[in-house]
């Protein structure tokens, strides 16, 4: 199978990868444009303070509550806050960036709800500066936002599409600019004022879509909040009303603000939705008496099972993901501490699974599950909106997997189990190259006695995507207008959506009857 986006490349890394060629970029343009706001020398005593200083506080923080930090996340953090803060000119910018700086850093363990980030800490540390700058406390500046500069539209535009494709963002970040998009022709027809160019060179916009937006931790993690998250950010960075609050106060919706309280609205989200994410969950090993409770158990081939237990009864749907992490002091960058895995089990339970495969030479994240050289592992974040649907229940429902693709089935076919759910409607397709990658037989055996259908397709060729014939062939006696959810690899995902839609004609307009879960990262 061919990979368009390699399996080392995680989110953070990608986001850390973009930034790093947007920083070369800056360079190259502050050298050669005589015209730049910053001269080279003056960027780079910027990137040094802001690097150094968040390095400092985030670690300092992490000493406190004795937890180490994300691998990357404290300098994507620094390297965000270099194009947002002012270059140095003089030391009222200097103590500007370093001011943010450290604010950003502490804010990680200061603006937490139980252990969980409330604000994004690039955020923070610009809206602290903000503050500070608009009480006229010292030499302090207001946050210049300088990447909105027309010699690296370009630039940002090139990084920034491929960053949300790796990131697999393009939704949320084509609602945020239509929303800027209609919001600054509202703002052109009521005020005057606005054009294009201001909208494209002279705001973040396309900075803070591909970069800021997407943030993880402090964004809705399901579509249709993620959806109002996005609208709302991008309304309030183009909504030039000033709020009065007192005579010498006022509110204005700059570009920190608008993320602010979309920061705000995600984590509001949490806390009502009783989301598991609204806190950082510490997970232990279960303690099984036929395998070490310390490391990953082997259920086939490469294919490994994590049995954990959290503090606290676990609330997600069936069919959702988890970002799981696993800091360590001694990797402080690039070394990835983080990673996504499909619930395997019912909810509502201490005991939470997880399923994984690993290739030949794993990660250091999966070595270290496997072999036992894990010690700390945290829930961090669950979301995702690949779950059984909530109205149309007497529908059919066709569960196309691809190798651990089945992952996510597991956990729905346990909670219909367990809910005493009609599992004649279920029809389930599992595919895997080999004999030996069959995993969750147990289960398997449990709803096909309970009358679901159970097909298990051994073909190399078909774990990369079902064709037209295959397709009919396996679930062509499924009547009535079946939801169809497809679960695997990339390719193997789009080529059976594409089947799908083309075997079903009317699941070309309804398409909200085709559901997809792109394992990537084996």
């Amino acid at each position: 199978m061919t990979r368009v986006i390699p399996a080392w490349l995680t989110a953070h890394r990608a986001v850390l990868l973009a930034l790093l060629a947007l920083t070369v970029a800056a360079f190259v343009v502050a050298a050669t444009d005589g015209d730049f706001a910053y001269r080279p020398d003056e960027l780079a005593l910027s990137l040094l303070i802001a690097v150094v200083v968040t390095g400092l506080a985030t670690y300092a923080g992490a000493v406190v509550v004795r937890v180490p930090p994300g691998s990357d996340s404290w300098l994507i953090t620094a390297l965000i806050l270099f194009f947002i803060l002012p270059g140095v000119t003089d030391s009222g910018s200097a103590i500007t960036v370093a001011v943010g700086a450290a604010a950003a850093g502490l804010s990680k363990y200061v603006l937490a709800w139980r252990g969980r980030l409330v604000i994004n800490p690039a955020v923070a540390g610009a809206v602290v500066v903000y503050v500070l700058a608009y009480a006229e406390v010292g030499t302090i500046g207001y946050p210049l936002w300088w990447i909105a500069a027309k010699p690296l539209v370009i630039p940002m535009v090139v990084i920034g599409v491929l960053l949300v494709t790796v990131l697999r963002e393009w939704r949320l970040v084509l609602v945020f600019l239509a929303v800027t998009l209609v919001t600054s022709g509202v703002l052109e027809l009521t005020e005057g004022g606005q054009s294009l160019e201001f909208w494209y060179a002279s705001s973040p916009t396309f900075f803070v879509a591909a970069v800021m937006l997407p943030e993880p931790l402090t964004s809705p993690s399901t579509r249709v909040h993620r959806m109002i998250y996005g609208a709302l950010v991008g309304v309030l960075m183009y909504w030039q009303v000033s709020i009065t609050v007192t005579d010498s106060l006022s509110l204005e919706f700059v570009p920190e603000i608008a993320l602010l309280v979309g920061s705000l609205y995600a984590f509001g989200v949490r806390l009502v939705t009783g989301n598991p994410s609204a806190r950082r969950l510490s997970l232990t090993f279960a303690d099984r008496a036929q395998f070490p409770a310390d490391r990953a158990r082997p259920i086939a081939d490469n294919t490994y099972e994590l049995d954990l237990v959290a503090p606290a009864p676990t609330k997600f749907l069936p069919g959702q993901w988890a970002l799981l992490s696993a800091p360590e002091w001694s990797r402080p960058v690039w070394r990835g501490s983080r990673r996504v895995f499909s619930y395997t089990d019912a909810p509502g339970g201490k005991e939470v699974r997880f399923a994984f495969t690993a290739s030949a030479t794993p990660s250091h994240f999966k070595h270290g599950l496997i072999g036992g050289d894990t010690r700390r592992l945290y829930l961090d974040l669950s979301g995702g909106d690949f779950v059984l649907p909530r109205t149309g229940r007497g529908r059919p429902v066709v569960l196309l997997a691809s190798g651990i693709g089945i992952t996510p089935f597991r956990s729905m076919l346990c909670s219909a189990i367990t809910n005493g759910a009609d599992l004649r409607l279920i029809t389930l397709v599992h595919v895997v190259r080999v004999a030996d990658r069959e995993v969750f037989g147990d289960v398997l055996d449990a709803v096909r006695d309970a009358g679901a259908s159970v097909r298990v397709v051994e073909s190399t060729d078909l774990a990369d995507g079902f064709d037209d014939d295959s397709l009919r062939r396996l679930i062509g006696d499924v009547d009535g207008s079946p939801h169809y959810y497809a679960s695997g690899n990339p390719r193997f995902v789009r080529s059976t959506a594409q089947a799908i839609r083309r075997i079903d004609s009317s699941a070309r307009w309804q398409f909200w009857r085709v559901h997809t879960d792109a394992f990537l990262g084996y």
